[in-house]
């Protein structure tokens, strides 16, 4: 009888089967998109059931598992608020707008200004308008 080679048996596939395994650790590790200082596993289970009659016949079963890293979270900023007619919405925050200020749909603009060409909309003079 020879000795028990974990990369002979059956036939080379368990062999193969690490060989790919570890090719997996080896790309997880390589990709950016994942936490880089996380460990990676690789396991290989071997499970020997002798017969009950005769325990010179086992059956025995080889399984390879890896425990790669996920990849790294996304992540950014919403804000949530009510539009003012009962409704809440939410929108991703843009980090190039000013906190608090909110855009107004060009279908809802009153564009009438203050008596000059400037563009300049008096907010505050709609507003009384409207009360």
């Amino acid at each position: 009888m020879n000795k028990f080679r974990l990369e002979d048996f059956a036939g080379g596939a368990v062999g193969e089967r690490i060989g790919i395994a570890i090719q997996q650790v080896y790309e997880n590790i390589a990709n950016p998109n994942m936490e880089a200082e996380k460990a990676r596993k690789l396991t290989i289970e071997l499970t020997f059931k002798p017969s009950k009659e005769d325990r010179t016949d086992v059956d025995v079963t080889a399984v390879v598992k890896t425990s790669l890293q996920p990849q790294k979270a996304i992540s950014s900023r919403m804000i949530v608020e009510s539009d003012g007619k009962g409704n809440v919405l939410g929108a991703e925050w843009n980090r190039e707008a000013m906190r608090g200020q909110m855009e107004i749909p060009a279908e809802e603009a009153n564009t009438e200004t203050q008596g000059n060409n400037s563009g300049v909309i008096d907010l505050q003079a709609q507003k009384r308008k409207a009360e």
